[in-house]
């Protein structure tokens, strides 16, 4: 069979893009190469068309500016010769690679020419954004190249008429096949592949028409799934059902050879159905999904009545007809557009008028950059752009300036034209959303209303028909109608969704075939979506306060209360629709703002402008990559700040009114120097994403969202320059552990900030000198505290306690609970290292009675509780007993249930609980009598008197205060006097040079059902060892007289996450053992080690050494141990005494299996003080891994038992009481133990 020339266009070498032009049709966007001369000289070039062609646009070199508007002013005079003649901003939403193919495929499986001009664009395209390692591709621009990027861009080459010997295409080539070819391939390509005949069909898993029939009722109906699924799917099935392949040609026959490793004919294409490449396997086909797969391959077809077929086949081409209806054909997105163009073209042929309109309108999608032609996610991003800029000009106060009216109107004019009137035709029967009065994302042909969409265009056109001087083109019924529609989209939790309210269970994703994507088969809340929503009804209500008052206010509430609850520990947010977290809690402090809540009065405001500072980098800028979305873990970009992550973080900054102006205005300096002399800014790293691991672009978003910041910041502080000044503030402890130093401010804070930054580097002498400084000039509790901690760190105790009391004093005079409560429990701190073991106790008793609400002034009579003796006599069941009662944090939360509303209050109460559990157990343990079991004076009173002359006070005295303790390490009564440095050193260097060859190193890989663990020991065999799997453990065993490596014992490790021991696998090779762990959940694991545990085994994930801490101790405590002087093990539960700082030699690291890293045992305090990684992880974790470190081996054996056992939930430190006991899993309240099949 010969091909046509149709099927064989022309690829120049090169192509005149002078002749590329823009046509905007009411905001509808194609391409057009001009041939003629005479057509080019009728339609010169527009400015955009130059800018989006890469183009040299001979812009004049604008004033350089001097504050903040100049650079607003700059960049707009630039951005508004890119508006359109429509009102609208037009721009590429490239960056998905899976896009450009399904076109391409479509129009060479229907036989649609593709002129050269188009080929030559396309082949242009691909070659630029080929991988620069490996030439392949990914899944969107920046990813790794994969089987899916690869296999279809490969294939779109050949179709376009690019030689396979072409060095783009060797390359690729090479690449694809180290990938394992096109057999490794994820559903969607395969699905492709067997539509142009490339594959056959047997490799596309099951896609059954059938399932659109089932009952709305059923919980798995495709009525409940994310739109882009069902739409997606929909054609699939169709298509699927006819199993149709295009004509086969001689590429087709080429590329059966080129996209495999294997001969074609010998595939077995049933047996790779499931074969997926693992670097595209982003979401693994669950068991479910398999199951189900598998029954509609094997059983359903016995059984399948061809009237059901019929039927079923019917009733998706109803639903493909009214997506086409309602859309014009240009449906929801270039995919489901190009598989609707499919499916009609096998229905109606290739004449029809559906095939025909269908192939005009894929032209919507296709745009033309400096690269060449790509695919849009959409037909354009016209109204979301437009909302924006108009946003942006009137946060810089400048729409009522004369010189941007005419843009603005003509912006308002189009989202007048672009309003949605009406709904959608048979709207209840194709499953849509309500609609009318909302804006679409790119224009109202593609018809599909998204909340934010709506919202941020509402914004827009209020704001500019409540500014006099501009027409009021949307009259109060149209605005009305804009509202009615916001307020349907409210999920049950308050918050919002995108193109319509969740209407299934999160469960369904256990369905999602989609393997490159996650989250994707339901409607999720997103915080930007309700954010958009709950901005856009306040700013309503301000101008229309009487229509549908209770309902807005009650929708804004739980809206606001959902956004609260989904902020993260750190203090951020997650966000979905751009990168990510910066880009989300720029939206939820906006929406706090909404509500009144700000940085001054919010903890939820506080801690997301903490989140923002902590990150910010030493240019003034933030750089956030997408690999925050896939890890969902803030990751910094490798290029560096990008601007359009710093617009957002100082647009959230300066909603908070985030009181610190200067990490602003370095923000702002860095923006203003990013611009360039014709006022634009540079394309940098990609903005945003879709479920998760697929990257796409906003390049408007570079203008839109600098010019918001620097419009705010302008308008906030008209009289600010970037040049940064003194500017006399205070500010939390917290933000300076967080900042580097803050250079120009006032002297007494700069001072305090520098000794602040030092106590947190080490460097505590310093820190001491330059606080005494600060303290002169201005007392603050928080500068005491820190001046404090490096006094205890000192061995100062007298200084380090007179401190806490003085801050506690101050803090009492302010009524600052919070102040008052560290203050009370650095007082619990000082007195434990000071050996007063009874006054440490009431001070933490008294730290968590504040933690826990009760009145400052309550007198509880703690101190008063002494027997007949004197001697103190509370007990360590009560602190035991407290720690039960602590309802969101504790044990429970130390053991891996974290609690997302966890605050600051909640942490320092779990630390004074564990404070006071060490306090007892120490106190217990010494005799009747002992001084460190009386109360002294110094809690005869919660808040004592103190001498007034102390705040710029140094001793200069080095010596521990005069405690029943002072001069030694605070151990039990019945260990020896404190080891001095040089015994430790001597005991660290016989156990190195004994033990440090003893490496265990290990590596792990996951996906969502399995975990693969390498643990690198050579020559056994698999007779030598034994592998005792539990649900949470892994204990491999020598046999007798055999080695692990060169370590004798028993390695055991703690797994993160659960598994099935009975589906455990192993191999033991010459190199390594390798284990093949099956999940009892699905789902990715954050590491492969439970968090904490390894203080319970003695395996490195890394090259570091691999011994664990529990052999040193074991060490230490034997022969050599011994020999040397009474030596206090190095992790007792209670700590050492920090040896002096400034000591004559450098602290050595000690060989850790630690997450964290090696850890400098000579700085380790009783489970340290308010550190901020204590903070955030748990005291009472860090405290029972301490207590482990130093138990004895029936201890251990407790606790192991227990805690693994339970899941967990439970510890105990009994072996008489844990031997014969079961324990059962009992998680926190409000957690539900669930046991996966």
């Amino acid at each position: 069979m010969t091909e046509s020339k149709a099927r064989k266009p022309r690829i120049a070498e090169n192509i005149d893009r002078t002749r590329w032009r823009l046509l905007d049709e009411n905001g509808r966007f194609t391409w057009h190469y001009l041939e003629d001369d005479e057509a080019v000289q009728k339609w010169p070039q527009s400015m955009a068309d130059k800018w989006y062609l890469g183009l040299d646009t001979d812009l004049p070199t604008l004033p350089k500016p001097k504050k903040p508007l100049d650079a607003v002013n700059n960049g707009l005079t630039f951005f508004e010769k890119l508006q359109l003649p429509c009102g609208e901003w037009g721009c590429e939403y490239g960056g998905p690679m899976f896009l450009l193919p399904g076109v391409v495929i479509t129009w060479y499986a229907t036989k649609t020419p593709i002129p050269w001009y188009v080929a030559t664009e396309i082949k242009n395209y691909l070659s630029a954004r080929a991988h620069p390692k490996d030439g392949g591709w990914g899944l969107h621009i920046e990813g790794e190249s994969t089987v899916f990027g690869t296999a279809l861009n490969y294939t779109v080459l050949r179709l376009v008429g690019v030689d396979p010997e072409d060095p783009v295409m060797v390359r690729a080539r090479k690449t694809l096949h180290k990938l394992g070819g096109a057999t490794h391939a994820p559903h969607w390509a395969k699905f492709w592949l067997s539509v142009l005949g490339v594959c056959k069909w047997d490799i596309v898993n099951p896609v059954p028409p059938e399932v659109w029939l089932l009952p709305d009722w059923a919980p798995f109906a495709p009525w409940r799934w994310w739109i882009h699924m069902r739409q997606v799917f929909l054609p699939m099935g169709y298509i699927f059902d006819h199993k149709w392949t295009c004509e086969e040609t001689d590429v087709i026959r080429a590329l059966r050879v080129e996209l495999f490793t294997e001969d074609w004919d010998s595939i077995d294409w049933a047996g790779n159905r499931n074969t997926i490449s693992p670097g595209d396997n982003y979401h693994p086909k669950s068991w479910l999904l398999n199951t189900a797969n598998w029954a509609l391959v094997n059983i359903w077809p016995w059984f399948r009545p061809n009237f059901l077929r019929n039927r079923a086949n019917q009733w998706v081409s109803k639903l493909i007809d009214m997506e086409d209806a309602n859309t014009d054909y240009a449906d929801l997105a270039p995919v489901n557009a190009a598989l609707n163009t499919v499916a009609c073209y096998i229905r109606d042929g290739p004449g029809s008028y559906s095939v025909k309109r269908h192939i005009e309108r894929l032209e919507d999608s296709m745009w033309v950059n400096a690269e060449g032609m790509l695919c849009n996610g959409t037909n354009g991003v016209q109204c979301w752009d437009t909302s924006f800029l108009i946003q942006a000009v009137v946060d810089a106060g400048l729409e009522q300036d004369e010189r941007w009216r005419p843009m603005l109107k003509k912006a308002l004019t189009f989202l007048d034209e672009q309003q949605i009137r009406d709904n959608c035709a048979q709207q209840a029967t194709c499953y849509r959303q309500q609609r009318k009065g909302a804006w679409a994302f790119s224009n109202k042909d593609q018809g599909y209303a998204v909340c934010d969409c709506v919202s941020e265009a509402l914004k827009a056109v209020i704001l500019l028909q409540k500014t006099p001087g501009y027409p009021e083109l949307l009259d109060d019924e149209r605005i009305f109608d804009a509202v009615d529609t916001i307020l349907t989209y409210q999920n049950p939790t308050g918050a919002c969704s995108s193109y319509e309210p969740t209407r299934g269970s999160e469960l369904l994703e256990l369905l999602n075939a989609a393997e490159v994507f996650g989250k994707i088969m339901v409607e999720y809340d997103y915080v930007e979506c309700t954010t958009a929503v709950v901005t856009a009804l306040s700013l309503f209500k301000e101008h229309w306060p009487d229509h549908r008052s209770q309902e807005i206010d009650a929708f804004v509430a739980r809206s606001v209360a959902w956004i609260k609850t989904a902020q993260l520990p750190d203090g951020s947010w997650y966000g979905n629709w751009a990168i990510c977290y910066t880009y989300a809690t720029m939206f939820a402090l906006e929406s706090l703002k909404s509500i009144g809540e700000k940085y001054n009065n919010s903890y939820y405001s506080k801690r997301g402008c903490d989140f923002l500072i902590a990150r910010q980098r030493a240019d003034g800028g933030w750089s956030e990559s997408y690999r925050s979305c896939e890890k969902m873990v803030y990751t910094e970009h490798s290029t560096g700040s990008q601007v359009v992550m710093t617009a957002w973080a100082l647009i959230g900054l300066m909603h908070a009114e985030y009181p610190q102006l200067e990490p602003i205005k370095k923000g702002i300096k860095l923006i203003m120097d990013r611009q360039q002399p014709n006022g634009e800014w540079k394309q940098e790293a990609i903005e945003g994403v879709f479920n998760k691991s697929c990257m796409i672009s906003y390049p408007n978003y570079k203008f839109t969202f600098t010019m918001k910041a620097l419009g705010m910041f302008a308008k906030k502080y008209p009289n600010e320059t970037t040049h940064i000044t003194p500017r006399k503030t205070s500010i939390s402890a917290t933000c300076y552990k967080r900042h580097k130093r803050l250079s120009n401010m006032s002297t007494s804070t700069a001072l305090a900030a520098a000794g602040v930054e030092a106590v947190s580097a080490g460097r505590y002498d310093e820190g001491i000198e330059k606080l005494t400084t600060a303290l002169k000039d201005r007392e603050s509790p928080l500068w005491y505290l820190e001046r404090s901690k490096s006094y205890l760190r000192t061995n100062q105790f007298d200084d380090a306690l007179r401190d806490a009391e003085k801050a506690l004093i101050i803090a009492y005079d302010r009524a600052n609970r919070d102040q008052m409560l560290e203050a009370q429990l650095r007082r619990s701190i000082t007195l434990f290292r000071m050996g007063y073991f009874a006054d440490a106790d009431i001070c933490a008793f008294w730290a968590i009675r504040l933690a826990d609400g009760a009145k400052a002034t309550e007198d509880d009579g703690q101190q008063r509780k002494v027997d007949e003796n004197g001697d103190y006599a509370a007990q360590l069941q009560e602190a035991v007993d407290a720690s039960k009662q602590d309802k969101e944090g504790g044990l429970s939360q130390a053991m891996g249930f974290q609690n997302n509303k966890r605050t600051k209050t909640i942490s320092l109460r779990n630390q004074a609980i564990a404070w006071r559990v060490q306090a007892l157990t120490r106190m217990e343990k010494l005799p009747a009598g002992h001084d460190g079991r009386k109360v002294h004076k110094t809690t005869a009173s919660k808040y004592p008197k103190h001498s007034e002359n102390t705040a710029g006070e140094v001793t200069g005295q080095k010596e521990p205060a005069s405690g029943p303790e002072a001069g030694k390490a605070i151990t039990p009564a019945s260990s020896g006097p404190e080891p001095a440095r040089d015994d430790w050193q001597g005991i660290w260097e016989k156990y190195r040079q004994m033990y440090a060859k003893h490496k265990i190193r290990c590596s792990f890989y996951q996906t969502d059902t399995r975990v693969t663990i390498d643990i690198f020991v050579k020559n056994l065999s698999r007779e030598q060892v034994t592998i005792e799997p539990s649900s949470k453990t892994i204990r491999i065993s020598p046999a007798p007289g055999v080695s692990l490596g060169s370590f004798g014992g028993t390695i055991l490790l703690v797994l993160s996450g659960e598994i099935k021991p009975q589906a455990t696998q192993y191999n033991v090779k010459s190199m390594k053992i390798e284990l093949v762990l099956e999940k009892q959940t699905p789902g990715k694991w954050p590491t492969l080690r439970h968090n904490g545990s390894d203080i319970f085994d003695n395996l490195s994930t890394d090259n570091s050494q691999g011994v664990g801490s529990a052999q040193f101790n074991e060490f230490s405590a034997g022969d050599a141990m011994r020999a040397s002087s009474a030596v206090e093990k190095p992790a007792e539960p209670s700590g050492s005494k920090a040896p002096p700082a400034g000591a004559g030699h450098k602290a050595p690291s000690y060989p850790t299996s630690s997450k964290k890293g090696p850890k400098d045992w000579d700085h380790l305090d009783a489970g340290d003080d308010d550190d901020e990684d204590a903070a955030e992880n748990g005291d009472v974790n860090s405290f029972f891994q301490k207590v482990y470190k130093g138990a004895d081996e029936d201890t251990r054996r407790a606790m192991m038992k227990s805690f693994i056992e339970s899941n967990g939930t439970a510890l105990s430190t009994s072996w008489d009481d844990a031997k014969s006991k079961t324990y059962k899993t009992q998680p926190p309240d409000g957690v539900e133990a669930r046991k996966w099949e």
